[in-house]
């Protein structure tokens, strides 16, 4: 019998790494999809959907992916999915999340200037913003997840990054 205990062991190898993955990642990704979707249910519905495309998948066993950036991926489609199954008038994109609570939000002048500012940015330099500052990702990753070069990228950074500059009357 002590063959199938073995394998009982390698079998549950692979949920343990899923339960540890997403334990580690669920904020990140939730305040992620907060962000971009309207309600707090919508943000929690989204990031399970994110996790279960992730299992189903097996990206995370396979040694020749990243996880993470599969993982912002389908964070970023499951986002995209909820906008193309609602009419544009019942949502709309940008708008902070109702009930979210973000730790970098405050009252003061200085943040609700800044969130002015990226309001104002085109949708590809706010979500490049985002997932380099906001998520803490590379711009490899950050590549990777929006199919777009690493050059283009910086390209993108730098003009959002001059923009926010410019309207926050830094220079």
């Amino acid at each position: 019998m002590e063959p199938s205990s073995n394998n009982v062991g390698k079998r549950s190898a692979p949920s343990d790494a899923a339960a540890a993955f997403a334990e580690a990642y669920y904020d990140d990704v939730f305040r992620y999809c907060a962000r971009r979707l309207p309600t707090r249910e919508d943000a929690q519905d989204a990031v399970q959907e994110v996790f279960l495309r992730l299992v189903r998948s097996r990206a995370l066993y396979e040694k020749r992916g990243k996880p993470l950036a599969y993982l912002y991926t389908c964070a970023r489609n499951v986002c995209a999915d909820f906008y193309r199954r609602r009419p544009a008038e019942a949502c709309a994109l940008g708008e902070e999340a109702e009930g979210v609570a973000d730790p970098a939000r405050g009252p003061d002048a200085e943040r609700m200037a800044m969130d002015e500012a990226l309001s104002r940015l085109a949708d590809d330099e706010r979500e490049v913003l985002e997932l380099r500052y906001g998520q803490d990702l590379s711009v490899a990753d950050i590549a990777e997840i929006t199919g777009r070069s690493r050059f283009s990228l910086y390209r993108v950074e730098r003009r959002a990054l001059d923009a926010l500059r410019r309207t926050l009357g830094g220079d």
